[in-house]
């Protein structure tokens, strides 16, 4: 059973990781080099906001259980590297602030259309508030979470020396688990006790690091892109 829910785990990470990848690929082999910024900055807020729904569907690789926004978080964190690789640091801050914004008219606009008187439906209304609701706590946590994990890994990403893949494989990782110490434990503590807190987060940290391989096929795929990005900001090539 468990070996059926890890080949689904990888498999729709791998849809997502291919389709996203693919897309700016081959933007810059036709020569679009003037869509990659706007597109790859749509992809990452698409992928950001997705994950936000996808949360709300836990799943499990055996005792190990964490949400399913994982999978497209960790893509959107793959985006980002991009974009902070080929465009440079002050890009890639820009972009998780714009997020940010982006991510809590979210937030308050689902609190304001739940509110909003419904028609004599009360099924529908149910069924939208039971979906798209989210305590105010947990979107708080999300975004203190979102928003260190993200800009450290822009940091770290343009900060470390070596070929981008090196970057990658050491920056993702580390600010995936630092989204996970920060968010479990400030969206649950004091409603979970904390022997699972730490459990909860470590479960959520090995399900974003399980995807990092991903992010590095992604990095390879788009490693002629990075390379000219590179060389125009004066650092070491691939």
């Amino acid at each position: 059973m468990w070996l059926t829910a890890l080949g689904l785990y990888y498999l729709s990470a791998l849809v997502t990781y291919l389709v996203t990848s693919s897309i700016l690929w081959a933007l810059y082999r036709l020569g679009k080099h003037e869509y990659l910024l706007p597109t790859s900055f749509m992809l990452y807020t698409l992928l950001l906001t997705t994950s936000q729904y996808l949360a709300s569907k836990i799943g499990a690789i055996g005792p190990v259980m964490f949400p399913m926004g994982l999978i497209t978080y960790s893509a959107s964190v793959a985006v980002l590297d991009y974009i902070t690789l080929r465009f440079g640091r002050g890009y890639g801050y820009t972009v998780v602030r714009i997020a940010v914004a982006a991510q809590l008219l979210i937030a308050v606009l689902n609190y304001l259309i739940i509110e909003f008187p419904p028609a004599p439906v009360w099924g529908l209304q149910r069924a939208f508030s039971e979906v798209m609701s989210v305590n105010a706590r947990i979107v708080v946590a999300s975004v203190i979470a979102f928003t260190a994990s993200q800009t450290y890994d822009v940091y770290l990403v343009s900060r470390l020396r070596g070929g981008v893949l090196r970057r990658v494989g050491y920056s993702d990782p580390i600010s995936m688990l630092i989204d996970s110490l920060v968010f479990v434990p400030t969206a649950f503590y004091g409603v979970i006790p904390s022997n699972e807190l730490i459990l909860i987060a470590l479960y959520q940290a090995l399900g974003k690091v399980m995807l990092t391989p991903l992010t590095m096929a992604a990095v390879w795929l788009n490693r002629h892109a990075l390379r000219y990005g590179l060389v125009s900001q004066g650092q070491r090539q691939l």
